[in-house]
């Protein structure tokens, strides 16, 4: 009887020790994507730092920010009209991912439907801005 206890013991110690070691990498598996998800905005600014500086020099003060705020500013872009009263535009900023060579991904709604649009920009000196819608898909 004794060994059988003994045994059991080892055992349930065996199995703790596993179960502490799973559960430490799931912390710190959870840690990591807690720390990955704090700064997804970074993670949506593709453009090279040189394509940076070449829109300050054409007038964009913040070029990412004045882009995004002039994104919003032209609902009349989305190629779907809003349903049920809703308004289609391009409401969430932080969604919008900005690749290299001048394209700009960046979802609209109207509350009920998404749309998944890829577009191009043009900066003209002075800072101007002008958006071509390359294609889209409601969902």
């Amino acid at each position: 009887m004794a060994v059988v206890a003994a045994v059991a013991a080892l055992v349930l110690g065996v199995l703790a020790g596993v179960f502490a070691t799973r559960w430490k990498a799931a912390e710190q598996r959870a840690e990591r994507a807690e720390r990955l998800s704090i700064e997804p905005v970074k993670q949506r600014i593709l453009l090279h730092e040189f394509e940076l500086a070449r829109l300050r020099e054409l007038g964009l003060q913040d070029p990412v920010q004045d882009l995004k705020a002039d994104l919003t500013s032209h609902p009349e872009i989305v190629p779907y009209e809003g349903v049920l009263g809703g308004r289609m535009a391009f409401y969430d900023k932080n969604a919008m991912v900005f690749l290299p060579g001048g394209y700009v991904y960046a979802p609209a709604d109207d509350g009920h439907y998404e749309v998944h649009a890829l577009l191009r920009y043009e900066v003209s000196p002075g800072g101007s801005i002008r958006w071509r819608l390359i294609d889209a898909q409601k969902n």
